[in-house]
């Protein structure tokens, strides 16, 4: 019997990039609510996870939560890039 190459089940990626979407819309929620103005408030550093997010979606796409987690990620990055280029 053969062992798959990778071991890695595709949820896994898609669980991930949940929860990087998640972080994201929560530090998006903290940092522009905040009353003083930081470093972290940059809207590229926002950009970022969602970035990643999508890779990692892409990484696992054969499973639901993937697919759902790619448009999530597509959609916050789009709402991102509003503010990013007018």
């Amino acid at each position: 019997m053969t062992v798959p190459a990778s071991s890695s089940r595709p949820w896994s990626f898609g669980a991930v990039a949940l929860g990087l979407i998640f972080a994201g819309w929560l530090w998006f929620a903290l940092c522009f609510t905040s009353r003083a103005a930081a470093w972290w408030n940059s809207l590229w550093l926002f950009a970022a996870p969602y970035a990643v997010a999508i890779l990692l979606a892409f990484r696992g796409l054969k499973s639901w939560l993937s697919i759902l987690a790619l448009v999530l990620a597509v959609a916050s990055l789009a709402f991102v890039s509003l503010f990013l280029f007018g």
